[in-house]
Formats: structure tokens, sequence, C-alpha cells
């Protein structure tokens, strides 16, 4: 086993070789004391004295990374760029990063994504260059014990293995980080968003979805913030909204999903593209708020505040970029998990309902 590791083979491939579990491996693993140490990048090669506060692991003796002082956050990356809405994944994590550093804590990071924001020193605190794996994940929360570890959704084994190596560990499911579905009606459709603190629901306004000129139907790839309601469907949609808001079984920023004159159709997670869209247009980050609200440090009193006091547009549009022909991509399909880009701009008065 002392050897397999030393070369760098993961448990999933020894678990191959030998014809067992990975669980199996782990659990040698444990047994024989057999962890990763970590080396920091030295872009230098050490010709200076300089700590890039950048870790790789090996299966070597010396150890260069201690555990940090103080409490600390961990950030799980979500993995290197695709298509999709990584992007605005990307942007989400650096903002989740830098809200515990307002909060003293030091911010612990766990990417396989060189391009990734969360590599910047003003985001980090540490990074740790290593493949988004329960083995190497766990490793990295052995060491550093975090109060919080933030995890992307659809990684919630990752969650798990931190769990087993820290019980201590807070872990937190970004939502955000989700594929947003891809709603295409032939009626007009709408989306009732909020932030659910477990007991009261914040409103945070209306979108209304526009209709794509190109086959005629409405669809989440381009709307309009705020939607323009009637009265009788305001109040209906605000009241059937946060009821279903309030039903969820956890905090967090919700998306209710409305057709045909006000029905309730579903709620899910507010997705990262329209957390950055409500952001720009409401004049609040509504990342840092969700963290504040999941660390303990939200405030009702200091949200409402913020919505009177931020810099909002009176109307704006979000439309989804597809440029394929820039990166050289055929044969794809406009939908949200292939979106590239978004742009948003100002809405006039007379401009698209």
């Amino acid at each position: 086993m002392s050897r397999a590791r030393s070369w760098g083979l993961s448990d999933d491939q020894i678990a191959q070789s030998w014809a067992i579990s990975p669980q199996k491996v782990a659990d040698l693993r444990e047994e024989n004391q057999l962890h990763r140490v970590y080396k920091e990048v030295v872009p230098s090669a050490g010709e200076f004295d300089e700590h890039s506060h950048r870790f790789y692991a090996t299966f070597e003796t010396e150890n260069e990374s201690d555990d940090t002082a103080g409490p600390r956050a961990l950030i799980v990356g979500d993995g290197p760029r695709k298509l999709g809405n990584s992007t605005a994944n990307d942007y989400v994590l650096a903002m989740i990063a830098r809200e515990p550093k307002h909060h003293q804590y030091q911010v612990v990071s766990h990417s396989n994504n060189p391009n990734s924001l969360l590599m910047t020193q003003w985001l980090s605190d540490k990074v740790y260059l290593e493949p988004m794996t329960e083995e190497a994940v766990a490793s990295v929360a052995r060491l550093e014990r975090p109060y919080y570890a933030f995890v992307p959704a659809g990684k919630q084994e990752l969650g798990r293995a931190i769990e087993r190596v820290s019980p201590t560990t807070k872990v937190v499911v970004i939502e955000a980080t989700q594929i947003p579905k891809n709603v295409v009606s032939s009626i007009p459709t709408l989306e009732f968003n909020g932030l659910f603190d477990g007991q009261v629901v914040y409103q945070l306004g209306v979108i209304g979805e526009l209709k794509d000129q190109g086959v005629g139907k409405y669809q989440t790839l381009a709307k309009r913030y705020p939607a323009h309601l009637e009265s009788d469907l305001a109040t209906k949609v605000t009241a059937t909204s946060e009821r279903a808001i309030s039903q969820q079984e956890t905090p967090g920023l919700y998306q209710v999903l409305y057709q045909a004159e006000g029905v309730h159709e579903d709620v899910s997670p507010l997705t990262a593209p329209d957390i950055v869209f409500m952001t720009k247009v409401l004049g609040m980050n509504l990342t840092a708020i969700w963290v504040r609200l999941m660390i303990g440090r939200f405030s009702g009193q200091a949200l409402v505040k913020a919505s009177h006091e931020g810099t909002t547009y009176h109307g704006a549009i979000y439309r989804a970029h597809f440029p394929y022909a820039d990166y050289h991509l055929t044969n794809q399909k406009s939908a949200p998990a292939t979106v590239i880009g978004a742009q948003i701009e100002r809405a006039n008065k007379g401009s698209e309902q």
C-alpha cells in the first residue's frame, strides 16, 4: 500500500488493481496512517524566499502546510470551465469566499481549476490544487478542520466525506450551482424570487420571461425585471409564492415558477445566473446575504434596509449568449445547460413585455 501511494495511485486505481472496493482501500490507508502531505507551489523554484499559499498533495514525509490559524471556512470549487452556468457559478463561489473574510474567517479553497477566481489571494488565504474526489477533499478537511464547508450542489458525496473525517464541520450545499431548468412555454411565465430565513419570506421581486422571436415562445434564456403584472395577479402570485417558499425545509434563496394566470408550478433554489442578474438589478449582494444566513450572521432588518438603499435599475433585461462559432463548436442547441455568457441591459419604458 505504501509503495502504491508513493507512486501517486488513487484509492480507485488501487481498488481496481487489487479487485477490492475503494472503501476497503480507504480503510487500509486509514489503518496504516498513510495520509497525504502537502508541498507548496514555489513559482521561482526556490530561488527566492516566497510563499504562494498554494499547495499540492504527495505521499512523502515532510508536510509544508500547517492547519490554518483561527476559524476556517472551506470552499470546494465547481470544477473546470464548461458549457452552462460555470462562469456564473464561479462568480457565486467568489462571493461566497469573500463574505466569510468579513467575519474573521480564514478562507481555504479546494479547486482543480487554475482559472477559477478562487485562486486569487484576495479571496483565498490558502488554496489546495487537488482533484474533486472524496479522497482528496477529505484529506484537506482532515488537516484544516474547517468550521464550515461549502460544497456545490451535485457533489454532496464530497460533503459526506468531509463529515466523516471532521464531524464538527457544518457542511453547506451551494444549491445555486444547479443547472437552471429549461422552461419553454407558449404562454407568459413568471418567476417569483424570495429569501427564506426559516421563518420569514423576504420578497426579491418577480421576473417575467420574454418571447423568443425566432421560435415564438417564452423561455428562461431571456427575461425582464420587474415583470409587469396586473394588481390582482401580483397579489395572487405574491401570496401563493410566500406560502410555497415558507414550506421549504431549509433556509435559502428560492424561485417559484408560474404559468397560466398565476398557477403555481414549481419551487426550486435560485440558480447562479439569476442570482447574478438579481444582484445587479437590486443593488444587493444576494450571495453575501445567503452566506450570512448560513453562518448565523443574517439580519432581516439589515436586508430590508439594504433593499431601500440599493442602487437599482428601474427595469432590466437579461439575455443569454451562445457564441458557439467563437469556440468552434457545432451542432449545439441553445439551452441553460449550454449558456456561455449573458448580457444585462437597462429596459426602456416601452421595451419588450
